[in-house]
């Protein structure tokens, strides 16, 4: 298989997984529009709902952001004229970064609410704020579980990309 393939696979891949961020906050917004409509007047459910509602915004906001840039990623590859040799260089030394810094902002981000969603619960006796605690937790919760799933497939394509015979790609 050919670099651009594996290449255009990988973006396809993580266009898919954008589309899945973008669902959960689809569900978010949903779940918020359930919650107002049969729980209005619980300050617990008012709380949950607040949240459930900036967190869907921002998963779907982003989910559609990244699926839009890696649908442009996956044209650009097509249209490459790299060699294979150029494109597996330039591709493994980016998938080493990426692998090694580019989940450390979501994973700050989602530690930060999951603590912050926490000490809220712990230390407010105020009902409206528990639930925006107890949001908290749920949102940084799904928000580890999204990018432990991405983790996981780019290191397998990391690895896919690394045990690739080299000796065909030179040679070409």
């Amino acid at each position: 298989m050919e670099m651009i393939a594996h290449m255009h696979q990988y973006y396809q891949s993580e266009r898919n997984t954008a589309y899945i961020a973008a669902a959960i906050g689809i569900a978010f917004l949903v779940f918020t529009i359930i919650l107002f409509q049969y729980f209005r007047n619980d300050e617990l459910i008012k709380g949950l709902a607040y949240a459930f509602c900036v967190a869907g915004l921002f998963f779907l906001i982003a989910g559609f952001t990244v699926a839009i840039h890696n649908h442009r990623k996956m044209s650009e590859v097509k249209l490459s004229h790299q060699t294979n040799m150029e494109l597996h260089k330039s591709e493994v030394a980016r998938m080493k970064l990426v692998v090694k810094t580019g989940y450390r902002s979501a994973l700050v981000l989602f530690s930060t609410v999951v603590v912050c969603g926490l000490a809220v619960v712990l230390f407010t006796s105020n009902d409206f704020w528990k639930g925006v605690g107890l949001a908290l937790l749920i949102i940084g919760t799904t928000g580890h579980l999204t990018e432990a799933f991405s983790m996981q497939k780019n290191k397998a394509y990391q690895q896919e990309i690394g045990s690739i015979d080299l000796k065909k790609i030179y040679n070409e």
